[in-house]
């Protein structure tokens, strides 16, 4: 059975930009708007609340969510991020997306909505290759595993996806394309 319910969005904004010249991606500038607005406006009608998790700027990332996180302790992954967000969560279930997530955030969105099933600890969104992807939900409940993973040593997602026992949705790739590089967002 599907289950939409209301679900905390978490989109993760921190990471260092290197391949952007050290600039925050979030707030780099796609179709006219900052690329964080692709994500959070409009706000997703089953999301809660609204968390961002991000380098610096909050200043700036406040119009976008409802409360904002800064990286606990810099240069750590996303790993990280994604237990900072699931420690200040208040729904049941956490909706993570990277805040350059240009290719279909709408269908990312939806997907993620329709295709969670009240039994699920986790599910994550993964090309028809199985390449996997930084979209995914998970049980709030997931937060001891998380912490222990990132204690381990572990910083990949992958890592932590398996960790939480992760069920894959494949999706079409183009749905996933992000603004990892420059040229991902030239006209």
């Amino acid at each position: 059975m599907n289950a939409v319910g209301a679900y905390s969005l978490g989109i993760l904004a921190g990471g260092q930009g290197a391949r952007w010249g050290g600039r925050d991606k979030g707030l780099i500038a796609h179709l006219g708007r900052p690329l964080v607005a692709g994500i959070a406006a409009p706000r997703p009608q089953g999301a809660a609340e609204v968390l961002i998790c991000c380098r610096g700027h909050p200043y700036f990332y406040q119009h976008f969510a409802d409360r904002i996180l800064c990286e606990p302790v810099a240069n750590q992954g996303p790993c990280a991020g994604i237990t900072a967000l699931l420690s200040a969560a208040v729904y049941p279930t956490l909706m993570l997306l990277p805040v350059d997530l240009i290719g279909a955030p709408v269908k990312v969105i939806a997907t993620l909505e329709t295709e969670w099933r009240e039994d699920d600890t986790a599910i994550f969104l993964t090309d028809t290759e199985g390449r996997h992807s930084p979209c995914f939900r998970l049980r709030v409940d997931t937060l001891a595993d998380c912490e222990a993973f990132l204690d381990e040593g572990g910083r990949k997602i992958s890592g932590l996806l398996e960790k939480v026992g992760a069920r894959p949705i494949p999706v079409d790739a183009a749905w996933l394309k992000d603004a990892d590089l420059p040229a991902s967002i030239s006209p």
